[in-house]
């Protein structure tokens, strides 16, 4: 079965995003791992066993790395959005895919977030909350993001007025 497309996309730099940030988590898990095997060379216990642990350990985060990097652009496929008068739809997953609709009755507040990686490629994120979640739309060009969250805040308050 075709899984329907929602029509609106992140803009290409999203994918440098989030490079950068499988990046700095793989980096932040090889420091760990490098702590580990200071401490443990330090008490003199790195042979046998641990010797096996630390090498799997750094196997495993090189393969995650890898198999991350390598699905950026399947991520980049299947990650989209779509406004329309009644709700928000919210498109993710490219093995396991769903589609979110939020009633657009139903939204509580909006916030805008820019860590310093979207910054440096002029993106900002929308978090859509509800009473029960709450639902992102991340790498948006930070015009169409502040556009963006005034639209739905106005559909949001003529929906609260036919209420």
């Amino acid at each position: 079965m075709d899984y329907p497309l929602l029509p609106k996309q992140m803009p290409d730099r999203i994918k440098s995003v989030w490079k950068k940030s499988s990046m700095v988590t793989t980096e932040i898990f090889v420091l760990i791992g490098i702590g580990v095997t200071a401490l443990l060379n330090w008490f003199d216990v790195l042979n046998g066993i641990w010797l096996w642990i630390i090498g799997s350990y750094f196997a495993v985060v090189l393969v995650v790395f890898v198999i991350d990097i390598l699905l950026i652009p399947y991520r980049y496929q299947y990650h989209r959005y779509e406004i329309t008068s009644e709700d928000l739809s919210f498109q993710e997953g490219y093995i396991f895919r769903t589609i979110t609709h939020v009633p657009i009755n139903r939204i509580q507040h909006i916030e805008t977030e820019q860590g310093p990686f979207l910054r440096k490629e002029n993106l900002m994120e929308i978090v859509i909350h509800t009473a029960a979640s709450s639902h992102n739309i991340s790498g948006l060009d930070v015009e169409e993001a502040v556009s963006l969250r005034q639209q739905i805040i106005q559909m949001v308050k003529v929906a609260k007025e036919d209420v």
